[in-house]
């Protein structure tokens, strides 16, 4: 239990600290590109409005949330011009400021966008704009692989910070974690104590008041106060019995194994539930494949296969279905139980699970045999811990059907 609940704590925490902190490098790069690409817009545009002519350009309104342009930054800008007339050929080409682009290639550059028939875009690491000039064109491309570097060296760096900070922080948690869960762990531990000192020491009145009724049943005749007696010891009995299994079961104490035919156990528990479904007029379906061994606890199982067919024969309305099925399902094996109901009625299928919860109280309270809503949870907890799963599901509005996988 410790390990489990410190496991899930580091996991929880680590990861919220891991989207934050995801958040927070995606905020600041976002925001980091976003300026860059106005920056070099800007820088474009002005280009564009000048002709590409230095003394032609007006740096009177800095662009907003931007360094203002200067002379000096636009002389460092590396960019070229081409210039095409009505047909579209090249009339003149000037790279005067940039030495990494020859006449040949900046013509290539030149007719590829003219194909695209684009205003404005980026080709090969290189942003371009069109402008008419009369019958001809200006094309202006400047060069962004400055923009594009300075934004892959903060992405690394703020992406470095990010995973050391979690890489610290997760240290930090796995030492701290000890001392955060113990409060709950302390809270826990009584309760699980609570439960099993309250089981065993409820055991022996409860023998006792069964024993007394007993007695009196045989002296002075079976009467109806006789049988809510019995009735209700054996409901706190097995309530009893169900809360120490979950107690025992959240110690995550592990349940000694053996090879178990289970076909033998469940067609063992089958007769006193077929007597019951002679009495109540209920079609009794079984289905057990033959010689099935797993490897189990088989108090623990039978404990499993008990409370399905309690629950089954409690709700099911007279005259009903309750169909039982053990079969082999590939490397699983699979019990099913489904019977009769009104889906209408009942819960979603995973509130049956929830401890001490039922869906009607009211109708639940008006049978003498209704349990208390631990059972479900016994169960599903006891096919965990084998490595198992247990599900309810409504395959009909007229029938609800559990699944217990090993």
């Amino acid at each position: 239990m410790v390990k489990t609940l410190k496991r899930r704590f580091i996991i929880f925490t680590m990861t919220a600290v891991a989207c934050l902190l995801g958040f927070i490098v995606l905020a600041i790069n976002g925001l980091n590109w976003m300026m860059l690409e106005r920056q070099s817009d800007t820088v474009l545009q002005t280009l564009v409005d000048a002709d590409g002519v230095f003394h032609k350009m007006d740096f009177d309104r800095p662009p907003p949330f931007s360094r203002p342009l200067d002379m000096d930054r636009m002389r460092a800008s590396r960019f070229f011009i081409v210039q095409s007339d009505a047909g579209g050929n090249i009339v003149n080409v000037n790279i005067d400021q940039i030495s990494a682009i020859d006449h040949e290639t900046a013509k290539s550059y030149a007719l590829k966008v003219l194909k695209t028939d684009k205003e404005s875009g980026r080709t090969d690491g290189y942003k371009f704009a069109v402008k008419q000039l009369g019958p001809n064109r200006l094309l202006f491309f400047m060069d962004i692989s400055e923009q594009n570097e300075s934004f892959c060296m903060v992405l690394f760096a703020s992406v470095a910070i990010a995973v050391l900070c979690w890489g610290i922080l997760l240290i930090i948690v796995i030492l701290l974690s000890g001392k955060v869960i113990h409060p709950v762990l302390v809270g826990m531990e009584k309760q699980k104590q609570f439960i099993t000192n309250a089981g065993h020491e409820m055991k022996t009145p409860l023998a006792i008041i069964q024993s007394n009724n007993d007695t009196m049943a045989l002296i002075h005749g079976e009467n109806k106060y006789n049988v809510y007696i019995r009735n209700q010891t054996k409901r706190l009995n097995v309530l009893m019995s169900n809360l120490l299994t979950l107690a025992k079961l959240d110690e995550e104490v592990s349940l000694v194994t053996e090879a178990v035919n289970i076909s033998e156990v469940t067609s063992d528990l089958l007769p006193v539930y077929r007597e019951d479904a002679q009495v109540r007029d209920l079609r009794f379906h079984v289905h057990i494949e033959p010689d099935i061994v797993i490897q189990t606890n088989q108090d623990s199982f039978r404990q499993v296969l008990t409370i399905l067919l309690d629950n089954a024969f409690k709700y099911t309305p007279d005259s009903g279905d309750i169909h039982l099925s053990l079969t082999r399902n590939g490397r699983k094996i699979q019990i099913i139980e489904e019977n009769t109901c009104d889906s209408s009625l009942e819960p979603e299928p995973e509130r049956m699970f929830e401890r001490f919860y039922r869906g009607d109280a009211a109708r639940t309270q008006k049978k003498e045999s209704s349990g208390y809503g631990i059972g479900l949870s016994a169960a599903r907890a006891i096919c965990e811990n084998f490595g198992g799963k247990l599900t309810a599901e409504y395959p009909s509005a007229e029938s609800i059907r559990f699944t217990a996988k090993f």
